[in-house]
Protein backbone atom coordinates (compact mmCIF):
# COMPACT_ATOMS: atom_id res chain seq x y z
CA UNK A 1 0.00 0.00 0.00
CA UNK A 2 1.40 3.39 -1.04
CA UNK A 3 1.92 5.68 1.99
CA UNK A 4 0.10 9.04 1.91
CA UNK A 5 2.38 11.92 1.08
CA UNK A 6 2.50 15.24 2.83
CA UNK A 7 1.50 18.49 1.16
CA UNK A 8 3.94 19.56 -1.52
CA UNK A 9 4.88 23.05 -2.68
CA UNK A 10 2.27 22.87 -5.46
CA UNK A 11 -0.40 22.06 -2.86
CA UNK A 12 0.43 25.15 -0.84
CA UNK A 13 0.24 27.21 -4.04
CA UNK A 14 -3.22 25.71 -4.64
CA UNK A 15 -4.32 26.74 -1.15
CA UNK A 16 -2.94 30.27 -1.52
CA UNK A 17 -4.78 30.80 -4.83
CA UNK A 18 -8.09 29.62 -3.32
CA UNK A 19 -7.62 31.90 -0.31
CA UNK A 20 -6.89 34.83 -2.65
CA UNK A 21 -10.11 34.08 -4.55
CA UNK A 22 -12.10 34.01 -1.31
CA UNK A 23 -10.58 37.26 -0.10
CA UNK A 24 -11.71 38.93 -3.32
CA UNK A 25 -15.20 37.40 -2.94
CA UNK A 26 -15.78 38.51 0.64
CA UNK A 27 -14.35 41.99 0.07
CA UNK A 28 -16.45 42.66 -3.02
CA UNK A 29 -18.73 45.65 -2.50
CA UNK A 30 -21.52 44.43 -4.80
CA UNK A 31 -23.12 41.93 -2.43
CA UNK A 32 -23.53 41.15 1.26
CA UNK A 33 -23.49 37.47 2.26
CA UNK A 34 -25.83 35.94 4.80
CA UNK A 35 -24.41 33.72 7.55
CA UNK A 36 -25.77 30.64 5.76
CA UNK A 37 -24.03 31.65 2.52
CA UNK A 38 -20.79 32.29 4.38
CA UNK A 39 -20.92 28.83 5.99
CA UNK A 40 -21.76 27.22 2.66
CA UNK A 41 -18.92 29.05 0.89
CA UNK A 42 -16.40 28.12 3.58
CA UNK A 43 -17.49 24.48 3.52
CA UNK A 44 -17.34 24.27 -0.27
CA UNK A 45 -13.95 26.02 -0.27
CA UNK A 46 -12.48 23.60 2.27
CA UNK A 47 -13.83 20.65 0.28
CA UNK A 48 -12.41 22.18 -2.90
CA UNK A 49 -8.99 22.50 -1.24
CA UNK A 50 -9.13 18.98 0.26
CA UNK A 51 -9.90 17.37 -3.10
CA UNK A 52 -7.36 19.54 -4.95
CA UNK A 53 -4.48 18.81 -2.58
CA UNK A 54 -4.71 15.67 -0.46
CA UNK A 55 -6.93 13.58 -2.76
CA UNK A 56 -5.11 14.80 -5.86
CA UNK A 57 -1.68 13.87 -4.49
CA UNK A 58 -2.69 10.48 -3.09
CA UNK A 59 -5.57 9.19 -5.19
CA UNK A 60 -5.67 11.03 -8.54
CA UNK A 61 -2.05 11.45 -9.60
CA UNK A 62 -0.83 8.44 -11.65
CA UNK A 63 -4.28 6.80 -11.81
CA UNK A 64 -6.68 5.79 -14.58
CA UNK A 65 -8.19 8.37 -16.93
CA UNK A 66 -11.70 7.86 -15.56
CA UNK A 67 -10.50 8.79 -12.05
CA UNK A 68 -8.92 11.93 -13.43
CA UNK A 69 -12.06 12.90 -15.29
CA UNK A 70 -14.12 12.26 -12.15
CA UNK A 71 -11.73 14.52 -10.19
CA UNK A 72 -12.07 17.40 -12.66
CA UNK A 73 -15.85 16.95 -12.83
CA UNK A 74 -16.12 17.24 -9.06
CA UNK A 75 -13.84 20.29 -8.94
CA UNK A 76 -15.64 22.09 -11.77
CA UNK A 77 -18.93 21.43 -10.01
CA UNK A 78 -17.61 22.86 -6.73
CA UNK A 79 -16.15 25.90 -8.50
CA UNK A 80 -19.49 26.50 -10.23
CA UNK A 81 -21.41 26.20 -6.95
CA UNK A 82 -19.05 28.66 -5.26
CA UNK A 83 -19.45 31.09 -8.16
CA UNK A 84 -23.24 30.88 -8.03
CA UNK A 85 -23.28 31.45 -4.26
CA UNK A 86 -21.12 34.56 -4.68
CA UNK A 87 -23.49 35.95 -7.33
CA UNK A 88 -20.58 36.10 -9.82
CA UNK A 89 -18.72 38.69 -7.73
CA UNK A 90 -15.00 38.96 -7.04
CA UNK A 91 -12.13 37.16 -8.74
CA UNK A 92 -13.78 33.73 -8.66
CA UNK A 93 -11.92 32.87 -11.86
CA UNK A 94 -8.82 32.29 -9.71
CA UNK A 95 -10.40 29.00 -8.60
CA UNK A 96 -9.99 27.63 -12.14
CA UNK A 97 -6.27 28.32 -12.51
CA UNK A 98 -5.11 25.47 -10.18
CA UNK A 99 -7.28 23.10 -12.22
CA UNK A 100 -5.52 24.28 -15.38
CA UNK A 101 -2.18 23.45 -13.72
CA UNK A 102 -3.45 19.99 -12.73
CA UNK A 103 -4.64 19.42 -16.29
CA UNK A 104 -1.15 20.23 -17.56
CA UNK A 105 0.23 17.63 -15.12
CA UNK A 106 -2.24 14.84 -15.93
CA UNK A 107 -2.67 15.20 -19.70
CA UNK A 108 -0.28 15.17 -22.65
CA UNK A 109 -0.03 17.73 -25.47
CA UNK A 110 -3.43 17.88 -27.20
CA UNK A 111 -5.06 16.71 -24.00
CA UNK A 112 -3.65 19.80 -22.28
CA UNK A 113 -4.92 22.02 -25.12
CA UNK A 114 -8.39 20.46 -25.01
CA UNK A 115 -8.60 20.72 -21.23
CA UNK A 116 -7.42 24.34 -21.23
CA UNK A 117 -10.02 25.19 -23.89
CA UNK A 118 -12.71 23.47 -21.81
CA UNK A 119 -11.72 25.43 -18.71
CA UNK A 120 -11.79 28.69 -20.70
CA UNK A 121 -15.24 27.80 -22.06
CA UNK A 122 -16.56 27.09 -18.55
CA UNK A 123 -15.22 30.43 -17.39
CA UNK A 124 -16.86 32.21 -20.32
CA UNK A 125 -20.18 30.53 -19.54
CA UNK A 126 -19.99 31.54 -15.88
CA UNK A 127 -19.46 35.13 -16.93
CA UNK A 128 -21.97 34.99 -19.79
CA UNK A 129 -24.88 33.55 -17.77
CA UNK A 130 -25.54 36.75 -15.81
CA UNK A 131 -23.99 39.27 -18.20
CA UNK A 132 -24.71 38.04 -21.73
CA UNK A 133 -22.74 36.11 -24.31
CA UNK A 134 -20.67 39.10 -25.45
CA UNK A 135 -19.35 39.67 -21.93
CA UNK A 136 -18.71 35.96 -21.62
CA UNK A 137 -16.68 35.88 -24.83
CA UNK A 138 -14.69 38.94 -23.81
CA UNK A 139 -13.95 37.46 -20.40
CA UNK A 140 -12.94 34.14 -21.96
CA UNK A 141 -10.49 35.87 -24.30
CA UNK A 142 -8.97 37.78 -21.38
CA UNK A 143 -8.71 34.51 -19.45
CA UNK A 144 -6.62 32.83 -22.18
CA UNK A 145 -3.27 34.55 -21.33
CA UNK A 146 -3.55 33.40 -17.72
CA UNK A 147 -4.27 29.85 -18.86
CA UNK A 148 -1.28 29.89 -21.23
CA UNK A 149 1.01 31.24 -18.50
CA UNK A 150 -0.09 28.56 -16.00
CA UNK A 151 0.36 25.76 -18.56
CA UNK A 152 3.83 26.92 -19.59
CA UNK A 153 4.96 27.43 -16.00
CA UNK A 154 3.67 23.98 -15.01
CA UNK A 155 5.39 22.33 -17.96
CA UNK A 156 8.67 24.02 -17.03
CA UNK A 157 8.37 22.83 -13.43
CA UNK A 158 7.61 19.29 -14.60
CA UNK A 159 10.62 19.35 -16.94
CA UNK A 160 12.83 20.35 -14.03
CA UNK A 161 11.43 17.55 -11.88
CA UNK A 162 11.96 15.02 -14.66
CA UNK A 163 15.52 16.25 -15.22
CA UNK A 164 16.32 16.01 -11.50
CA UNK A 165 14.80 12.52 -11.37
CA UNK A 166 16.91 11.49 -14.36
CA UNK A 167 20.07 12.84 -12.74
CA UNK A 168 19.30 10.97 -9.51
CA UNK A 169 18.63 7.79 -11.49
CA UNK A 170 21.90 8.18 -13.40
CA UNK A 171 23.74 8.80 -10.13
CA UNK A 172 22.21 5.64 -8.69
CA UNK A 173 23.19 3.66 -11.80
CA UNK A 174 26.70 5.08 -11.60
CA UNK A 175 26.97 4.07 -7.94
CA UNK A 176 25.84 0.55 -8.80
CA UNK A 177 28.33 0.38 -11.68
CA UNK A 178 31.08 1.62 -9.35
CA UNK A 179 30.20 -1.05 -6.80
CA UNK A 180 30.18 -3.71 -9.51
CA UNK A 181 33.55 -2.49 -10.77
CA UNK A 182 34.92 -2.68 -7.24
CA UNK A 183 33.68 -6.26 -6.97
CA UNK A 184 35.27 -7.13 -10.31
CA UNK A 185 38.53 -5.54 -9.16
CA UNK A 186 38.51 -7.70 -6.03
CA UNK A 187 37.78 -10.78 -8.11
CA UNK A 188 40.57 -9.88 -10.52
CA UNK A 189 42.97 -9.41 -7.61
CA UNK A 190 41.95 -12.75 -6.12
CA UNK A 191 42.37 -14.41 -9.52
CA UNK A 192 45.80 -12.84 -9.96
CA UNK A 193 46.77 -14.01 -6.47
CA UNK A 194 45.57 -17.54 -7.23
CA UNK A 195 47.53 -17.58 -10.49
CA UNK A 196 50.65 -16.35 -8.72
CA UNK A 197 50.27 -19.05 -6.09
CA UNK A 198 49.93 -21.68 -8.80
CA UNK A 199 53.00 -20.31 -10.52
CA UNK A 200 54.99 -20.42 -7.28
CA UNK A 201 53.77 -23.99 -6.68
CA UNK A 202 55.00 -24.98 -10.13
CA UNK A 203 58.32 -23.22 -9.52
CA UNK A 204 58.81 -25.06 -6.23
CA UNK A 205 57.85 -28.38 -7.80
CA UNK A 206 60.03 -27.94 -10.87
CA UNK A 207 63.11 -26.53 -9.12
CA UNK A 208 63.31 -27.35 -5.44
CA UNK A 209 61.35 -30.60 -5.85
CA UNK A 210 63.72 -31.71 -8.59
CA UNK A 211 66.82 -31.07 -6.48
CA UNK A 212 65.39 -32.75 -3.38
CA UNK A 213 64.45 -35.81 -5.42
CA UNK A 214 67.91 -36.03 -6.95
CA UNK A 215 69.59 -35.55 -3.57
CA UNK A 216 67.45 -38.30 -2.07
CA UNK A 217 68.50 -40.68 -4.87
CA UNK A 218 72.17 -39.94 -4.28
CA UNK A 219 71.82 -40.41 -0.52
CA UNK A 220 70.10 -43.75 -1.04
CA UNK A 221 72.95 -44.84 -3.30
CA UNK A 222 75.54 -43.74 -0.75
CA UNK A 223 73.69 -45.58 1.99
CA UNK A 224 73.66 -48.77 -0.08
CA UNK A 225 77.41 -48.54 -0.76
CA UNK A 226 78.39 -47.47 2.76
CA UNK A 227 78.56 -50.98 4.20
CA UNK A 228 80.07 -52.80 1.17
CA UNK A 229 82.36 -50.17 -0.35
CA UNK A 230 82.70 -47.01 1.73
CA UNK A 231 85.12 -45.47 -0.78
CA UNK A 232 82.58 -45.63 -3.59
CA UNK A 233 79.93 -44.14 -1.26
CA UNK A 234 81.80 -40.83 -1.30
CA UNK A 235 80.91 -40.18 -4.95
CA UNK A 236 77.10 -40.04 -4.45
CA UNK A 237 77.62 -38.03 -1.25
CA UNK A 238 79.69 -35.48 -3.13
CA UNK A 239 77.06 -35.41 -5.85
CA UNK A 240 74.34 -34.88 -3.25
CA UNK A 241 76.32 -32.02 -1.72
CA UNK A 242 76.72 -30.39 -5.14
CA UNK A 243 72.99 -30.73 -5.78
CA UNK A 244 72.30 -29.18 -2.38
CA UNK A 245 74.40 -26.15 -3.29
CA UNK A 246 72.67 -25.81 -6.64
CA UNK A 247 69.23 -26.11 -5.01
CA UNK A 248 70.16 -23.54 -2.35
CA UNK A 249 71.32 -21.14 -5.06
CA UNK A 250 68.06 -21.66 -6.95
CA UNK A 251 66.05 -20.97 -3.80
CA UNK A 252 67.99 -17.78 -3.14
CA UNK A 253 67.54 -16.65 -6.71
CA UNK A 254 63.77 -17.23 -6.52
CA UNK A 255 63.49 -15.40 -3.19
CA UNK A 256 65.52 -12.50 -4.54
CA UNK A 257 63.19 -12.28 -7.53
CA UNK A 258 60.14 -12.26 -5.26
CA UNK A 259 61.62 -9.64 -2.96
CA UNK A 260 62.96 -7.35 -5.67
CA UNK A 261 62.89 -3.79 -4.37
CA UNK A 262 60.97 -1.18 -6.38
CA UNK A 263 63.81 1.25 -5.59
CA UNK A 264 66.58 -0.93 -7.01
CA UNK A 265 68.75 1.29 -9.18
CA UNK A 266 66.57 4.37 -8.60
CA UNK A 267 66.75 7.38 -6.30
CA UNK A 268 64.18 7.61 -3.50
CA UNK A 269 63.00 11.05 -4.62
CA UNK A 270 62.49 9.70 -8.15
CA UNK A 271 60.19 6.85 -7.12
CA UNK A 272 58.26 9.07 -4.68
CA UNK A 273 57.74 11.62 -7.46
CA UNK A 274 56.37 8.80 -9.63
CA UNK A 275 53.91 7.79 -6.89
CA UNK A 276 52.70 11.39 -6.56
CA UNK A 277 52.27 11.64 -10.33
CA UNK A 278 50.25 8.41 -10.35
CA UNK A 279 47.93 9.84 -7.71
CA UNK A 280 47.58 13.09 -9.67
CA UNK A 281 46.76 11.11 -12.80
CA UNK A 282 43.95 9.43 -10.81
CA UNK A 283 42.30 12.84 -10.31
CA UNK A 284 43.78 13.92 -6.97
CA UNK A 285 46.24 16.80 -7.28
CA UNK A 286 49.28 15.57 -5.35
CA UNK A 287 52.32 17.72 -4.57
CA UNK A 288 55.69 16.20 -3.65
CA UNK A 289 58.12 18.43 -1.71
CA UNK A 290 61.67 17.76 -0.55
CA UNK A 291 63.16 19.75 2.32
CA UNK A 292 66.86 19.60 3.11
CA UNK A 293 69.65 18.02 1.12
CA UNK A 294 68.79 14.51 -0.15
CA UNK A 295 71.38 11.87 0.73
CA UNK A 296 71.68 8.10 0.32
CA UNK A 297 69.81 6.12 2.97
CA UNK A 298 69.98 2.47 3.93
CA UNK A 299 67.87 0.13 1.72
CA UNK A 300 65.60 -0.70 4.67
CA UNK A 301 64.86 2.97 5.40
CA UNK A 302 64.24 3.83 1.74
CA UNK A 303 61.92 0.84 1.28
CA UNK A 304 59.96 1.79 4.42
CA UNK A 305 59.53 5.37 3.19
CA UNK A 306 58.44 4.11 -0.20
CA UNK A 307 55.89 1.70 1.29
CA UNK A 308 54.53 4.43 3.56
CA UNK A 309 53.87 6.80 0.66
CA UNK A 310 52.50 3.97 -1.47
CA UNK A 311 50.08 2.85 1.27
CA UNK A 312 48.97 6.40 2.16
CA UNK A 313 48.29 7.48 -1.44
CA UNK A 314 46.50 4.23 -2.16
CA UNK A 315 44.24 4.97 0.80
CA UNK A 316 43.66 8.51 -0.49
CA UNK A 317 42.49 7.19 -3.86
CA UNK A 318 40.28 4.47 -2.39
CA UNK A 319 38.69 6.04 0.68
CA UNK A 320 39.51 9.70 1.29
CA UNK A 321 37.33 11.35 -1.41
CA UNK A 322 39.99 14.04 -1.46
CA UNK A 323 40.78 16.70 -4.04
CA UNK A 324 44.35 17.43 -2.95
CA UNK A 325 47.14 15.49 -1.28
CA UNK A 326 50.67 16.33 -0.24
CA UNK A 327 53.86 14.34 0.31
CA UNK A 328 56.74 16.03 2.15
CA UNK A 329 60.14 14.40 2.65
CA UNK A 330 62.47 16.20 5.07
CA UNK A 331 66.16 15.45 5.57
CA UNK A 332 67.86 16.55 8.79
CA UNK A 333 71.26 15.78 10.23
CA UNK A 334 70.05 12.93 12.45
CA UNK A 335 66.81 11.68 10.87
CA UNK A 336 64.53 11.69 7.89
CA UNK A 337 60.85 12.60 8.23
CA UNK A 338 57.90 11.88 5.96
CA UNK A 339 54.47 13.49 6.03
CA UNK A 340 51.49 12.56 3.84
CA UNK A 341 48.29 14.63 4.05
CA UNK A 342 44.98 14.93 2.22
CA UNK A 343 41.87 17.14 2.38
CA UNK A 344 39.41 14.25 2.28
CA UNK A 345 36.55 13.20 4.54
CA UNK A 346 38.81 11.96 7.36
CA UNK A 347 37.61 9.58 10.07
CA UNK A 348 36.45 9.79 13.67
CA UNK A 349 38.99 7.43 15.24
CA UNK A 350 42.10 6.67 13.15
CA UNK A 351 43.83 3.60 14.54
CA UNK A 352 46.69 1.37 13.61
CA UNK A 353 44.17 -1.30 12.62
CA UNK A 354 43.04 0.53 9.52
CA UNK A 355 44.33 1.54 6.12
CA UNK A 356 47.02 -1.17 6.07
CA UNK A 357 48.99 0.60 8.81
CA UNK A 358 49.73 -2.56 10.80
CA UNK A 359 52.49 -3.70 8.47
CA UNK A 360 53.81 -0.17 8.10
CA UNK A 361 53.95 0.34 11.87
CA UNK A 362 55.89 -2.92 12.23
CA UNK A 363 58.39 -1.77 9.59
CA UNK A 364 58.91 1.55 11.38
CA UNK A 365 59.29 -0.08 14.81
CA UNK A 366 61.89 -2.54 13.50
CA UNK A 367 63.94 0.45 12.37
CA UNK A 368 63.51 2.23 15.72
CA UNK A 369 61.37 4.99 14.24
CA UNK A 370 58.05 6.60 15.16
CA UNK A 371 54.74 6.67 13.32
CA UNK A 372 51.88 9.09 14.05
CA UNK A 373 48.48 9.44 12.40
CA UNK A 374 45.81 12.10 12.90
CA UNK A 375 42.36 12.62 11.44
CA UNK A 376 38.99 14.21 12.12
CA UNK A 377 35.73 13.99 10.24
CA UNK A 378 35.84 16.51 7.43
CA UNK A 379 39.42 17.52 8.26
CA UNK A 380 41.34 15.04 6.12
CA UNK A 381 44.00 12.53 7.15
CA UNK A 382 47.66 12.97 8.14
CA UNK A 383 50.40 10.38 8.40
CA UNK A 384 53.84 11.31 9.75
CA UNK A 385 56.81 9.09 10.45
CA UNK A 386 60.41 9.70 11.41
CA UNK A 387 63.41 7.39 11.04
CA UNK A 388 66.85 7.96 12.56
CA UNK A 389 69.50 7.96 9.87
CA UNK A 390 72.56 9.84 11.04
Amino acid sequence: MTPHRRLQTADWAFIVVVIAAYVSLFTAAEVAFTPVEVLALVGLGLLYIFIGTYLFENHVLRTAVRIRLLYFGAQFFLATMITLLTHFCGAFWLLLLPLVSHGAVLFERWGVVAFSALTTLIFGLLIGIPNGWQSGMTAALSFVPGVVFVVIFTQMAMSEVRARSKVERLASDLAEAHAALARYAVQAEELATARERNRLAREIHDSLGHYLTAINVQLEAARALASENPAQALAPLERAQALTKEGLYEVRRSVAALRASPLEGKALTTVLTALAEECSAAGIATAFTVNGEPRPLSPQVELTLYRAVQEALTNVRKHAQARHAGVTLTYTAQEVRLKVTDDGIGSEMPTSNGFGLVGLRERVQLLGGELHIASEVGEGFELELSLHEG
